[in-house]
């Protein structure tokens, strides 16, 4: 996979079996993502916790939103998430807990195997 696919989540069990699932991604914690994206760098590809993507700053929130792929891991009910968060066709919600099948899916769709 050549594109650039990063995994950043509140819970650091969580970052770790990302990572593992996604050996080409950039684990990132929270402070790290917010680092990366005020130098204007971006991924073509994201993991991110509902909470966190919610705690980021609106511009923040507008370039994550601007991705290619932006996969929302969450335990925030998907009826309490503002649906500007969760309504384009580059973003995809995986409701916490999630069973291996549904996450396996979330990757193959965020490397872009699966539709």
């Amino acid at each position: 996979m050549d594109a650039r696919v990063w995994v950043s989540d509140r819970e650091p069990g969580l970052r770790e079996l990302l990572g593992d699932l996604l050996p080409e991604a950039e684990v990132t914690s929270p402070a790290e993502l917010s680092a990366h994206l005020s130098a204007g760098r971006t991924p073509d590809a994201l993991v991110v916790d509902g909470t966190q993507l919610l705690e980021l700053p609106a511009r923040h929130r507008r370039i994550v939103l601007g991705l290619p792929r932006v996969l929302i891991c969450t335990g925030i009910s998907l009826a309490s998430l503002p649906t500007t968060l969760v309504s384009g066709p580059n973003v995809v919600v995986l409701a916490k807990p999630f069973c291996v099948e549904d996450l396996e899916a979330a990757v193959e769709w965020l490397r872009g195997t699966r539709n």
